[in-house]
């Protein structure tokens, strides 16, 4: 029988500590009382237990672990992890977006409340598996290639060695230097995190882009050294896999959403449609996404007035709250993860810039991805908040349509069936075999945040092998869920509050587009 460690906490983690007034940090010191690990091929782990710190998780007999991988002296990942299998890597999306977003905000075993202590998490995920979260590409996070002293450009994100009024922080600090241009494909960032795998489990090989299966057969036959890595289960949560398929869904749920909520104009509706159907060949790479993303998903944002999120709240709706963000500047905090630069922001515009110029968001390679894996027998779970915009249920629900491997046929004859936890309808899913589609009722982008609950007893029964809508019994090959072709669930109309200062209610999430579990 196998015990469950609850997380550990990475190289950002919140937790409750008991200190005074907390103190903010400016040029971040170096932690104290690092371990550092080598591995045979000279990758280095330095790592910190927070949790005897009292950092986030400090559940008697769980332990916690956060630091850095190092692959070389420009290559420093930060990351989190737990001890025994089985192991979940976490990855937050963006591209650019931290998993400490997933970790502190949706299901890690700790979140950070107003006064900048972290409360236990009754429904985080390392109830079920041990978590891994993992900062990445480098850039993002606490991770760095290199770093700089100085001052941040507010905006820009730059570092100059003086203060300038109005346009960089006030206080110096140091900082992680990124190269846009280094980790800019989906592909590449693959390769740095199966080798952060490696160095992580055992030791680290340096890999081509090959897909996993095959690395995994050049392992086995001793022509690599490593450890194959076998892939059970996929989870992506509002995910955008394919932009061809799920685009034109913008307009659609902008205006005809199942909360009755008509955030665009007839015209905008129009404009957006015609956007997507631009006549001729469609340009490439940053082209490309500036038109698919531009003018057929932003003027949502533009006249919508409505959440990027969750369409049921206010465009500058701050929820989930970012306490997080001040959390991690504390010198207290930031030694106990063993860190030592500055922590600013959820997602890097640096990253994210460099994916934008290599046209990433728009390659249709991935949903070819998914259908080699579904071919494999990975279990794959697709996992929609419905009130999410930027990466809407409307779109993803004919993605999962339009997959073709082995068991399309019989996926796509399937009916919908209740999604049930302790008596109550969280929502409907699409089953047939290992493969899922599932949209939760009431959920924004950041699912496990709005419905935590659900969102837990959903993993369970993904890892557990076991058939969604009720987990009832175990998933076969030939299972198949019975009802209505369509799911037609509608609530009645959310009217924007008077202020958006409720940060408090159910909402949105700051910077992150899809999650892998």
């Amino acid at each position: 029988m196998l015990t469950i460690a609850k997380i550990a906490t990475a190289a950002a983690l919140l937790s409750p500590l008991a200190y005074a007034s907390p103190t903010k940090r400016q040029l971040p010191a170096d932690p104290e009382g690092v371990k550092t690990i080598k591995s045979p091929n000279g990758v280095e782990i330095r790592y910190k237990e927070p949790g005897k710190a009292g950092v986030c998780e400090t559940t008697p007999g769980v332990d916690s672990y956060s630091g850095y991988v190092s692959l070389n002296e420009t290559t420093n990942i930060a990351r989190e992890n737990p001890d025994t299998a089985p192991l979940t890597l976490w990855l937050n999306g963006g591209p650019g977006s931290d998993s400490l977003i997933g970790l502190f905000q949706e299901l890690g075993p700790c979140s950070v409340t107003e006064d900048l202590k972290s409360k236990l998490n009754p429904y985080a995920w390392n109830e079920v598996s041990n978590m891994l979260f993992l900062s990445q590409p480098v850039g993002v996070g606490f991770s760095y290639g290199k770093t700089q002293e100085g001052y941040q450009n507010e905006y820009s994100g730059r570092v100059v060695d003086h203060p300038i009024n109005g346009t960089t922080a006030p206080t110096e600090g140091r900082f992680s230097y990124v190269n846009p241009d280094r980790f800019d494909t989906t592909d590449i960032s693959a390769v740095g995190t199966w080798e952060i795998l490696q160095a992580f489990l055992t030791n680290l090989p340096k890999l081509d882009v090959q897909p996993l299966d095959r690395v995994n057969e050049l392992i086995s036959s001793g022509d690599l050294p490593g450890i194959p890595l076998q892939m059970d289960t996929l989870g992506i949560i509002n995910g955008v896999i394919d932009s061809l398929i799920q685009t034109p869904y913008y307009p659609e749920f902008a205006r005809f959403n199942t909360y009755g909520i008509k955030a665009i104009n007839q015209t905008i509706y129009d404009f957006m449609k015609t956007a997507y159907y631009i006549p001729g060949r469609l340009p490439v790479c940053e082209t490309a996404t500036t038109i698919c993303r531009g003018f057929v998903e932003e003027p949502y944002y533009t006249y919508g007035g409505r959440g990027v999120y969750d369409i049921r709240h206010p465009y500058n709706d701050p929820t989930p709250p970012d306490y997080m963000l001040d959390y991690l500047n504390q010198a207290e905090i930031q030694n106990a993860l063993g860190v030592n630069i500055n922590y600013t922001s959820f997602s890097s515009p640096f990253v994210g810039r460099g994916f934008q110029k290599t046209g990433d968001f728009v390659y249709r390679r991935f949903i070819h991805d998914l259908e080699r894996i579904l071919n494999n027998g990975v279990r794959v779970a697709l996992i929609y908040g419905d009130a999410d915009y930027i990466c809407n249920w409307f779109g993803g629900e004919p993605l999962s349509l339009a997959l073709k491997y082995e068991n399309s046929k019989e996926f796509q004859q399937a009916g919908y069936e209740p999604f049930m936890v302790d008596g109550t309808q969280y929502g409907e899913v699409r089953e047939y075999g290992k493969f899922s589609f599932l949209r939760i009722y009431e959920a924004g982008h950041e699912v496990p945040y709005y419905q935590p609950e659900a969102s837990l007893e959903a993993f369970r029964r993904v890892l557990g092998n076991l058939i969604l809508s009720d987990g009832s019994e175990a998933i076969t090959p030939d299972y198949e869920t019975e009802g209505t072709a369509e799911t037609t669930h509608t609530e009645a109309f959310v009217p924007l509050p008077s202020s958006s200062s409720s940060a408090a209610a159910s909402a949105s999430a700051p910077v992150s587009s899809a999650a892998v579990f």
